[in-house]
């Protein structure tokens, strides 16, 4: 059975990337284009992993982690385009990781892939 992923991020040219490259790996893909619809597509899914954006625009990934979190203990990876603003939000948050965006695509796909198995 492939392992489902949602991508929640509003910058369409990262979910679109992000979603081919999952795709072609052989994950089920999912997206959504901001925080509220993506707590909603969270809802209605079974998702093994999801890639969450920190900056949107009507809800933050921050508190769209505590909606995930409190509906299910799924593997959250965070997707930045910076980090040192949010570091003191990570110590008392649950998201198994972070990546910024520029990271080599490769590392990610290895580590979702160990996220995964960890399950």
């Amino acid at each position: 059975m492939k392992k489902k992923i949602l991508i929640i991020d509003d910058e369409e040219h990262i979910r679109a990337h992000y979603t081919a490259l999952l795709t072609e790996k052989g994950f089920e893909v999912s997206s959504a284009v901001d925080g509220t619809s993506g707590v909603a597509t969270f809802k209605e899914g079974e998702f093994d992993l999801v890639l969450l954006d920190v900056n949107m625009p009507d809800k933050s990934g921050l508190e769209v982690l505590k909606e995930i979190k409190f509906i299910k203990d799924t593997q959250v990876v965070f997707l930045l385009t910076a980090f040192d603003e949010y570091k003191r939000n990570f110590a008392s948050l649950y998201a198994e990781e972070y990546f910024t965006k520029d990271k080599k695509i490769d590392i990610l796909l290895r580590r979702i892939a160990e996220h995964l198995e960890e399950e």
